[in-house]
């Protein structure tokens, strides 16, 4: 169980050039972030994972992998991040080698100009997100100061459900793009 909380510019977990590298089963990891140019580069092995993740302010980046290497790892995983501001980028991988059970991923975001990539590759992904610029002035396209970018990945079986993505959109000018495979039906 690691709670972690960082206040303020310039702070990071991990770095480009090492992950912050967490290794355990059933662990819990919760980030709280408050202010601008903030950074998390990290890698998690484990079978369980729950994370709560929460940044409030401008160009923070997130770089999030779990399950990178084909082991038996990040079986269930839960993750949430919640972040308030603008021009935010979260890359999120999760069981690149189908070796993922099942995932939980809640993601909302209430700013401009944010991007949301996120890879999973496993037997059951469910994914909601909630996205809110409604204060934005953007209303055609997304560019590097308006709206907001969405790009969605799952594959792998889908178990007997299928994978599924809750889109929960408020303002204009984002781009969202959703790609789902699996020998199941996928929603």
């Amino acid at each position: 169980d690691l709670d972690i909380t960082q206040d303020g510019t310039n702070n990071e977990f991990g770095d480009s050039n090492a992950d912050a590298k967490l290794t355990g089963d059933t662990m819990t990891f919760a980030i709280t972030q408050t202010g601008n140019l903030n950074k998390i580069d990290a890698e998690i092995d484990g079978n369980d994972y729950t994370g709560t993740w929460v940044f409030t302010g401008n160009n923070n980046e997130v770089d999030l992998t779990c399950d990178k290497t084909s082991g038996v790892n990040c079986e269930n995983v839960t993750l949430n991040i919640t972040t308030i501001g603008n021009t935010n980028l979260f890359d999120i991988y999760i069981g690149e080698s189908a070796d993922s059970q099942d995932l939980t991923a809640n993601f909302t975001i209430t700013g401009d100009g944010s991007v949301v990539q996120t890879e999973v590759n496993g037997k059951n992904a469910d994914i909601t997100v909630t996205m809110n610029n409604s204060t934005s002035l953007a209303t055609t396209s997304a560019n590097s100061d308006e709206g907001n970018q969405l790009d969605l990945t799952q594959t792998g079986n889908g178990d007997s459900l299928g994978h599924s993505i809750t889109l929960n959109i408020t303002g204009g000018g984002s781009t969202y793009t959703v790609t789902q495979s699996g020998i199941y039906d996928n929603k």
